[in-house]
């Protein structure tokens, strides 16, 4: 057993040795290429607070009585925020109050009066920055530019019925509504 276990070992040996000059090492090649990532970091986002309103009760003598004057009535006077809450990863908005569509007919500084059912004649929604009285007026399709650096930010608005000019308020009622488009920066 002996001889014979030699033998093999020494024919294992001698096939090893022939398997590795049968089959010489592959050449190895190299290339190279550029590589690169690109992409973009996005700002966070907010949670936008609805805004659904009730405005306050006025009278149709609260508005200006000659019918070539346009104004607001002051006893409509309705102070709000649109709250921004919850931001994360964001250091401003711009945000854009509806469109020039949404403006009251011959009155570019006025949303239009969309009651569907019985409308006020001559009426519309005047919007304003703080404070009704003497905040600058919000038109249709304006956009405001904020910045902010807490998790919640409000901005304060005003809004009040107004009286276009070229006739006199009646009893009706009044609404609009807009698409109110927010960016985060």
């Amino acid at each position: 057993m002996t001889t014979t276990f030699a033998y093999a070992a020494r024919a294992g040996t001698a096939l090893i040795a022939l398997a590795l000059t049968a089959f010489p090492a592959a050449a190895q090649s190299r290339a190279t290429a550029n590589f690169a990532l690109t992409g973009q970091i996005e700002a966070g986002t907010c949670a936008i607070g609805a805004v659904n309103r009730t405005m306050p009760t006025a009278s149709a003598s609260d508005f200006p009585n000659v019918a070539a004057t346009a104004g607001g009535a002051t006893p409509s006077f309705d102070t709000f925020n649109l709250a921004l809450t919850g931001c994360s990863g964001v250091t401003g908005a711009t945000i854009t109050f509806g469109a020039a569509a949404d403006a009251a007919d011959g009155q570019a500084d006025a949303f239009k009066n969309k009651a569907a059912t019985n409308p006020a004649p001559y009426t519309g929604l005047l919007l304003k920055e703080t404070n009704c009285a003497t905040g600058a007026t919000v038109t249709p399709g304006k956009t405001l530019n904020r910045t902010f650096a807490t998790a919640t930010h409000n901005v304060p608005l005003c809004a009040q019925y107004y009286k276009l000019a070229g006739g006199l308020v009646t009893k009706g009622a009044i609404s609009t509504a807009f698409t109110l488009t927010v960016t985060f920066l």
